[in-house]
C-alpha cells in the first residue's frame, strides 16, 4: 500500500511540473505615442479646425489609426480616400484601391430580403499592410431560404453630412514586439520594466495619417497631416497588465463577477502580446 501511494504522489509531481512548464507565460509591450499639434488625454488625441475634428483612441492589440471624423461645417464634407494615406517609417499605403468585394447571405423566401452588411476592415499583416473584407449580417437556414450575393466597390469618396460624425476605419499601428536578448528583468518582468524612451529623431517608429477632404462643392482641396511617433515603451507582466474588478449586476444584486480591466488603458497608448523569448514566433 505505502509503494503504490508513494507510486501515485511521484506521478502526481511529475504531472504537476510538466504542467507548470506548459504555462504559457505571457507578458505586454506597452507604447506610448507622441504628436504634433494635437490635443491628447487618456480619453482622445484630438486634432481640429474650422472645418472638422478629427479623434483618435489608439488603445488596443497592434494599435488602431480608425477615427471618428466631425464635420463642423453646415455643408457636406467629402473624404478623398485616393488621396489620402497612412504612412509609416516613411512607407505610404493606400486607403483606396479600387477594389470590388463579394459577400454572401441568405434570405427567407416572401419575407423581405436580409442582406450581410460588408465593409473593409484594414488589417496589418507583414511586410504589407493589406485589405480583408469582413462580412456580417443574419444567416437564415429555414425551409425555403434563398442564396444571394452582394457585390460591393469600394468607395473613393466617404461623405460625412453636415454637423455629423463618422467612423473611417483604418489601418493597425504596428505588430512589432521590440525586446533585448541579453536583457531578462526587460523581456520577462515580474510587473513593470523600466521605461524605454526615444526622441522623435530615434524612434522606431514614426507614422502619420495624411487626409484630403473637401467642403461641399468646392474643388480645393484640404489637406491634413496628424503625425505620430512612439516616444517609449514598457513591458508588463499579465498580472501587472490587468486589475480585476468586482462586477455587479443592477438587476439583481446578488450577481457577482470578476472582470479584467486593462490597467494602462489611454487613448496614447497601445499594446503588443507577447510570450517569453524562444517561444514566441516574431520577436523584432
Amino acid at each position: 500500500m505505502k509503494t503504490t501511494s508513494f507510486i501515485k504522489t511521484t506521478i502526481s509531481l511529475v504531472v504537476a511540473v510538466i504542467m507548470q512548464s506548459c504555462t504559457t507565460h505571457f507578458y505586454y509591450q506597452v507604447y506610448d505615442v507622441q504628436s504634433e499639434g494635437l490635443d491628447s488625454s487618456d480619453d482622445m488625441v484630438l486634432y481640429s479646425n474650422k472645418d472638422c475634428k478629427i479623434i483618435y483612441d489608439f488603445w488596443s492589440e497592434a494599435g488602431d489609426m480608425s477615427f471618428f471624423f466631425m464635420n463642423n461645417t453646415d455643408k457636406d464634407i467629402y473624404i478623398d480616400l485616393s488621396r489620402s494615406f497612412i504612412i509609416r517609417n516613411g512607407i505610404a499605403y493606400d486607403y483606396f484601391s479600387d477594389a470590388e468585394y463579394t459577400s454572401s447571405a441568405t434570405s427567407m423566401a416572401g419575407a423581405s430580403a436580409s442582406l450581410a452588411k460588408s465593409y473593409t476592415q484594414f488589417g496589418y499583416e507583414f511586410p504589407m499592410w493589406t485589405p480583408t473584407v469582413v462580412a456580417r449580417g443574419a444567416q437564415f437556414t429555414a425551409t425555403g431560404a434563398v442564396a444571394k450575393s452582394v457585390t460591393t466597390k469600394e468607395p473613393k469618396f466617404i461623405c460625412v453630412p453636415s454637423n455629423s460624425a463618422k467612423r473611417v476605419v483604418s489601418f493597425n499601428v504596428s505588430d512589432y514586439v521590440y525586446l533585448d536578448c541579453g536583457n531578462k528583468k526587460l523581456n520577462n518582468p515580474k510587473r513593470a520594466s523600466k521605461r524605454i524612451e526615444y526622441t522623435k529623431e530615434k524612434s522606431p517608429l514614426v507614422f502619420s495619417n495624411r487626409i484630403v477632404y473637401y467642403v461641399g462643392d468646392s474643388e480645393d482641396g484640404v489637406s491634413i497631416d496628424n503625425s505620430f511617433w512612439v516616444s517609449g515603451f514598457t513591458n508588463h507582466s499579465h498580472k501587472d497588465f490587468f486589475i480585476k474588478e468586482h462586477k455587479v449586476d443592477c438587476l439583481n444584486k446578488s450577481f457577482n463577477s470578476i472582470i479584467k480591466i486593462d490597467k494602462y488603458k489611454s487613448a496614447k497608448k497601445f499594446y503588443n502580446k507577447y510570450q517569453a523569448p524562444g517561444s514566441a514566433p516574431m520577436l523584432y
